[in-house]
């Protein structure tokens, strides 16, 4: 991949690039994404977010990677000694980038970029939005696998989390009850701001039912007392179709935390709407990247109900994402 003109050229390729899977093969792209875990940056050990993890997910299912961590060729040379000072690393010849989008607040009076941390706190004293433009920055990243001379990934914060113990907190903190009454379905009831499933023997084995309880408590993070999705669409329409799109996806950024893939009949309850996802993502690209931003902030809401991050660490994110979406916003009512 060269470098993208813009955000759009970006977008579109990733979006391309996504339904060429889903039409290779239907919803076992889901079971393949969860061998390398989620993406991260190699040094810092930051986990990449919305676009960026969904994309580096995507490149690793094609490409075989299964190192999840990522790291800069500034990283890798290092020269001068602050990220590896006793280790010597090397880009592996032929090594293809990977570009990832960075959004920065722009100073338009000092003329500068500025970290996120400076531009919330001159916020807070009193300096306006409007002196400030998000600019994205496109750069290009390397899969640690290709890179000789760096050490064994060591575990993160999450990846020990059982999906059972994830699926009793969220249920347990969101107030979302799951009843064993569902007979042979499997449903989120927004009235009721309840979850329904059959009963645990109905299913192969039991991380198939609890993958499948994830996947329904995150239908449940669109309630209007949480994240507020629309959640009313009838069946096999394009709106109900979207929401299990943003709940797949979503249920990809959790269980790539855990380390842990769907079974074969998770992966076959979704199969009809395949289809119409390729048709709209291939003619509207935009849709995917609404879909991996709902998905994210679902993930990321999940992640603070299990106590996977901090109500600081949340807030911070959330704050961001509003950012960037206002702007965007605002950049399109300019076109």
């Amino acid at each position: 991949m060269s470098r993208p003109k813009n955000r759009e050229e970006f977008r579109r390729e990733m979006a391309q690039a996504f339904a060429d899977v889903l039409e290779e093969d239907g919803l076992h792209w889901k079971k393949e994404w969860h061998s390398f875990g989620a993406p991260r940056n190699g040094v810092t050990k930051a986990p990449y977010k919305g676009c960026n993890a969904f994309w580096l997910s995507l490149v690793s299912l094609t490409r075989g990677y299964s190192d999840p961590r990522w790291v800069t060729m500034t990283q890798i040379m290092d020269r001068g000694a602050v990220y590896h000072p006793k280790e010597k690393w090397h880009l592996r010849a032929g090594t293809k980038a990977v570009y990832v989008e960075y959004w920065f607040p722009y100073d338009q009076k000092e003329r500068k970029t500025v970290p996120w941390e400076t531009y919330y706190r001159d916020l807070q004293n009193g300096r306006s939005p409007s002196q400030y433009r998000l600019l994205a920055k496109y750069t290009p990243v390397f899969n640690a696998g290709e890179v000789d001379g760096i050490p064994e990934r060591e575990a993160v914060r999450g990846e020990d989390v059982g999906m059972e113990e994830l699926v009793r907190k969220l249920s347990e903190n969101m107030n979302v009850p799951i009843r064993l009454d569902g007979g042979d379905q499997a449903y989120y009831a927004p009235y009721e701001d309840c979850v329904h499933l059959p009963e645990p023997g109905a299913f192969e084995n039991e991380y198939a039912f609890n993958a499948t309880a994830l996947h329904e408590l995150t239908h449940s993070t669109g309630h209007p007392s949480r994240l507020d999705r629309p959640l009313t669409a009838m069946r096999w329409s394009e709106a109900y179709a979207y929401e299990e799109l943003v709940a797949e996806i979503s249920s990809c950024f959790m269980g790539c935390a855990l380390s842990q893939g769907p079974d074969r009949g998770h992966l076959e309850n979704h199969r009809a709407y395949v289809q119409s996802w390729i048709r709209e993502i291939r003619d509207q690209p935009e849709t995917l990247i609404r879909a991996i931003r709902d998905a994210q902030g679902a993930a990321d809401y999940m992640d603070r109900m299990a106590g996977l991050i901090t109500e600081q660490e949340y807030e911070t994110l959330r704050g961001r994402t509003a950012e960037i979406r206002e702007r965007e916003k605002e950049r399109e009512l300019l076109v």
